[in-house]
C-alpha cells in the first residue's frame, strides 16, 4: 500500500454534517468524509517537522474518481472494523458530492462492529469523520499567507478509506501525517510559535 495521510473533521459544532442515521429505525448512516474550502486546524508533517494549514478545493475530487477506487468505510481507520466498501461504484458504500464536500452513505452491517457503531451513533458518542489519501507532486500548492504556511490540495492521487472516528478533537487539533510523498520544497515552520515551545507541544500530543 502506498504511503498515505489522514485528515479528521470534528463536527461537534455542526452535527448535521456528522455521521448520523437517516431515521430512528434505520441502519443507514450518512455524513461527510471530506469538506471543501475550509481551513484545517494546524497539521504537522513528521518527515519535514513543519506545520501548515490545509484547504481542499472542490476540483480535487470527482464522482468518477471516487468510483474508480475500492474505498472502505472503517471504524477508527481499522480494516478489522470494516463497515462497508465502495467496490468501484458497485458496493455498499456510496457517495455524492455537493458544495460542502463528499457525503457518504452506508447501511451498517449486522456484525459486532456494525451494531456497536450503530449504538454509538444513536447515543451521540461519535461525531467525527476522517479519510486516508495520497496526492501527487502536482496535486498540492504550498504558499505562505499572513505569516502562516498553507497547503491547498487541488488533486488527490488516491483515497483509500473513509472512517467514523471516536476522538476527532485530539486528531483535529494536531492531525499527524502518517507519511508523506515527495513534493515541492516544504513550507517553513509556522510563524509566531517559538521552535522549542512548538516541539514540546507536539511531544505532548505524541507526534514526535
Amino acid at each position: 500500500m502506498p504511503d498515505f495521510e489522514r485528515r479528521v473533521f470534528d463536527f461537534r459544532e455542526h452535527r448535521e454534517y456528522a455521521p448520523h442515521l437517516v431515521s430512528e429505525e434505520s441502519r443507514v448512516v450518512e455524513g461527510y468524509a471530506i469538506v471543501f474550502n475550509q481551513e484545517s486546524r494546524v497539521q504537522y508533517d513528521k518527515a519535514s517537522r513543519k506545520t501548515f494549514i490545509e484547504v481542499i478545493e472542490p476540483r480535487a475530487v470527482t464522482i468518477d474518481f471516487l468510483n474508480a477506487q475500492d474505498i472502505k468505510l472503517n471504524f477508527n481507520h481499522n480494516n478489522d472494523y470494516i463497515l462497508g466498501r465502495s467496490c468501484f461504484g458497485g458496493g455498499t458504500l456510496t457517495f455524492e458530492i455537493d458544495e460542502y464536500g463528499v457525503k457518504f452513505r452506508c447501511e451498517l452491517p449486522n456484525t459486532t462492529t456494525g451494531n456497536d457503531v450503530l449504538e454509538l451513533i444513536k447515543r451521540g458518542d461519535v461525531w467525527g469523520c476522517s479519510f486516508a489519501f495520497t496526492y501527487d507532486k502536482d496535486g498540492v500548492v504550498d504558499e505562505k499567507r499572513g505569516g502562516k504556511n498553507y497547503r491547498t490540495i487541488v488533486k488527490f492521487g488516491g483515497i483509500y478509506d473513509f472512517a467514523i472516528v471516536v476522538d476527532p478533537a485530539y486528531w483535529g487539533t494536531f492531525a499527524g501525517v502518517v507519511a508523506t510523498r515527495a513534493y515541492s520544497e516544504p513550507p517553513a515552520p509556522e510563524a509566531g510559535i517559538p521552535a522549542t515551545q512548538e516541539m514540546e507541544l507536539l511531544k505532548l500530543r505524541g507526534l514526535l
